[in-house]
């Protein structure tokens, strides 16, 4: 074969690895599908003519508004590699009055329901199905974390009380129960009341409700759909068991919840509930949770061995879309409980979570008359595009307990390890905007590209197929101001630590309010630099360590919880301006107590352009059309973030210009859309344009079709030259990147690469951002030549 040939034929190799990697988020290895329906004869549920006996989990971030398919996929394909066969998901979200806009749920109103929102549902269920995992469905929640009983009640101008009774709000929600029964689902054309993959439909989470209301939906469940059992979901702090429940025939599951918190004798209580069920209901401890280790295996050996049908552990977290974890703080502020990610990780030893999964384990499949097998080896991560080898990041798989990093000056190598037994165990804000940093190549030499791959491992060391490979990407000259160099100074009361992921091997620590720590960097070269902070991890950290950045005349101050993105990783706060004077530096003010602000190390690395919207300032922005202002970002969760975004709020087009033209670049930008009621409404990017955007490529998201796509505009013509399908959901912070190099350009969503193709019609120009017929935010805009 001639050199040509052989060039061909290793790029359509990278090519297909790189395909075959990002569709492993998106195809299932395991094409399974169900048989039967989960029946109920007396106490006892089955599977076909099999007793049907299972260990499961609650996954309360998985059927949400904002919920992502890679994030869908991770969760249960975790379950089910662990043995884990039934999840019960937490109940679907209710609009609250107190909802800013721009905020989505499943139920914006009486008869009002968010197709977005329901997609992800129908995700969930397409991949329950191919995985072998049964769900079980909550319809309401007593509580209004995310919308509940109170919510729909306030429709119609009613307290939450009236829910029970009220005539009108009893009807919304039968009306709600229908559409979801009835929903056809848009990935498998399957009916939800004929899908096998739900075990069962539960009234609601701990709900308060009165036994004729109790009596009245679950003979309307029953009236709708005869193939699916129904759960009560009547239960709070270990109470006693319903008589209304047990006695009711379309009733066929009593769940009951009981932590340790609720200071009853488990031991007793658990007899109790087989006792006053057996031989009439199936039993199911639905939730369960923040006992010790030892208490954690009598409950599961009670289970098995008293007939009792499956216990439900609270709860279990997933992948998050941009790396690292969903890993929320201990639930009532436990110091020996969280949440579980699998395998497990010694950044839970603390919560015993390695152990807990692996009693789960051993239950799930000792119930099935199983022995444990061996966890099976993972499938390939997928790397996200960078423009820095201080962050590398991936979207880790389902079942890896660590990574190894490999690099090369050359796409086709050789190959060398930088890298061994790297964890990506770190816990990411629920709506983080940017990629997770998990690996900084520290070797790497300034101004020498570089490309990299990662492979995952399993705990018994079996390896994964390879990533697909990342690359070139050019090794800048940064500047490091760690606690111990001469630019770090403090104030107030500190102390030295020496936890793992401390920069230079240790650390400080302070808990005395108004103490603070300074980094100056002493710049040579003024220009844009990203700024990163590190610390280590320490579930004890402070949750609102306050940064203020002072540079070229003007300050910025971003707070941040410290127990996330944290563990000896680069996390991103800000990139600004420096001009070279003697006041630039970064500060940390401890502003509270209780809890340790931890000082290690800032890094600054030269950028070719930054936001400036921190700085309260859009003055790097020229609108041409539209109303753009500058406001704080709020969460999905009716969370301010403190964080300064962009936001676009006209209709018709609206589109905002840079001042700076380039040729070659990627540009990144995140983006979240406020709705996605009027026809073609996309967000997203413009490259290459000429200063009118009469000539342009345009990356959008277009929510009206689900897709993103990437456009040309010459004139008055316009051409789709690049399009994708995905689940575009308004109130969700997508991460969109265009990668141009002469006529190649790519366009990724959240890292992954949706769009390569070649195009020769422009070649350089401004960039920037547009809207059509779309309210949007956004945010983290960065632009790098490397």
């Amino acid at each position: 074969m001639n050199k040509w040939l052989k060039l061909v034929a290793l790029s359509l190799a990278v090519m297909l690895l790189s395909f075959v990697c990002f569709f492993n988020l998106w195809t299932v290895r395991v094409q399974a599908g169900f048989t039967d329906f989960i029946t109920r004869s007396g106490d006892t549920l089955k599977e076909g003519t099999s007793t049907f006996r299972f260990t499961g989990t609650n996954v309360p971030l998985l059927n949400r508004a904002w919920s992502d398919p890679s994030e869908i996929e991770d969760a249960i394909r975790a379950a089910g590699s662990s043995g884990i066969n039934v999840i019960r998901l937490y109940p679907f979200e209710v609009k609250m009055s107190s909802d800013p806009a721009g905020t989505f749920r499943h139920v914006m109103g009486p008869g009002d329901y968010n197709e977005s929102s329901f997609k992800i549902l129908d995700k969930i269920v397409q991949l329950a199905n191919q995985h072998n995992i049964r769900l079980i469905v909550p319809f309401v929640d007593k509580y209004n974390y995310i919308g509940g009983i109170a919510d729909w009640a306030a429709f119609r101008g009613k307290t939450a009380g009236d829910f029970w009774s009220d005539p009108t709000v009893k009807q919304d929600f039968k009306n709600f129960i229908e559409y979801v029964i009835h929903r056809t689902n848009t990935y498998t054309g399957v009916q939800y009341k004929n899908d096998k993959a739900i075990l069962a439909w539960q009234l609601g989470n701990e709900l308060t409700s009165t036994d004729s209301w109790v009596s009245e939906m679950a003979a309307y469940i029953k009236s709708l759909d005869s193939n699916h059992l129904v759960a009560d979901g009547g239960y709070v702090r270990a109470q006693g068991i319903k008589a209304n429940a047990l006695n009711d025939n379309h009733i066929d599951i009593i769940d009951p919840h009981i932590y340790k918190y609720h200071n009853v004798d488990m031991v007793s209580k658990l007899k109790e509930w087989q006792d006053k069920t057996k031989g009439k209901k199936a039993l199911i401890i639905g939730e369960f949770g923040d006992y010790s280790l030892t208490e954690t295996e009598q409950l599961l050996n009670i289970v098995q061995n008293n007939g009792t049908t499956g216990a439900m552990f609270w709860g279990s977290m997933h992948h998050h879309k941009m790396g690292g974890w969903h890993w929320p703080l201990p639930r009532k502020n436990s110091t020996e409980w969280s949440y579980l990610r699998y395998p497990g990780f010694a950044s839970g030893d603390w919560a015993n979570e390695s152990a807990i999964i692996n009693l789960l384990r051993k239950y799930a499949y000792s119930m099935k008359g199983l022995t444990v097998p061996p966890w099976p080896a993972p499938d390939a991560p997928v790397m996200f595009p960078a423009d820095s080898v201080q962050n590398l990041s991936w979207m880790g798989v389902s079942g890896a307990s660590a990574y190894d990093v490999e690099r090369s000056t050359n796409s086709f190598g050789p190959w060398t390890a930088v890298g061994s037994g790297v964890t990506d165990d770190i816990a990411a804000p629920r709506h983080h905007n940017f990629t997770i940093p998990i690996f900084d190549d520290a070797s790497a030499q300034d101004g020498t590209s570089y490309y990299y791959k990662v492979k995952a491992k399993n705990v018994h060391g079996s390896y994964s197929p390879y990533s697909n490979i990342i690359g070139p990407i050019t090794a800048k000259s940064v500047i490091i101001v760690d606690n111990g160099s001469s630019g770090y100074t403090e104030t107030g009361s500190w102390g030295t630590s020496t936890l793992d992921g401390s920069y230079g091997d240790s650390s400080r620590y302070s808990s005395a309010i108004g103490s603070t720590a300074t980094w100056k960097p002493n710049f040579s070269t003024p220009g844009y630099y990203n700024v990163y902070v590190r610390y280590p991890y320490h579930h004890g950290s402070a949750t609102n360590a306050q940064y203020t950045v002072y540079h070229n005349g003007g300050t910025n101050t971003v707070s941040i919880d410290q127990t996330t993105i944290a563990g000896g990783r680069w996390r991103l706060i800000d990139t600004v301006y420096f001009a070279g004077g003697p006041e630039e530096y970064v500060k940390l003010t401890a502003i509270g107590s209780g809890s340790n602000y931890r000082a290690d190390a800032v890094m600054f690395e030269p950028q070719n352009f930054g936001d400036s919207f921190q700085n309260n300032s859009s003055g790097n922005w020229t609108s041409l059309s539209g109303s753009w202002t500058l406001t704080n970002d709020v969460s999905a969760d009716a969370i301010d973030a403190g964080n300064k975004v962009l936001k676009q709020s006209g209709t018709g087009i609206a589109e905002t210009v840079s001042g700076s033209t380039y040729s070659d670049a990627s540009i990144t930008i995140a983006v979240k859309a406020f709705d996605n009621k009027m026809t073609e409404s996309s967000s997203g990017l413009v490259a290459r344009a000429n200063s009118d955007f009469s000539n342009k490529y345009t990356l959008r998201i277009n929510y009206d079709q689900n897709k993103v796509q990437l456009y040309k505009k010459l004139g008055s013509n316009w051409s789709n030259i690049g399009e994708a399908d995905m689940i575009a959901a308004p109130g969700t912070w997508y991460l969109l990147k265009l990668e141009l190099k002469g006529s190649s350009l790519k366009g990724y969503v959240n890292g992954v690469m949706k769009i390569s193709v070649r195009d020769y019609s422009l070649t350089s120009g401004y960039f920037g951002l547009r809207t059509y017929n779309q309210t949007a935010v956004f945010d983290n805009i960065i632009v790098s030549s490397n």
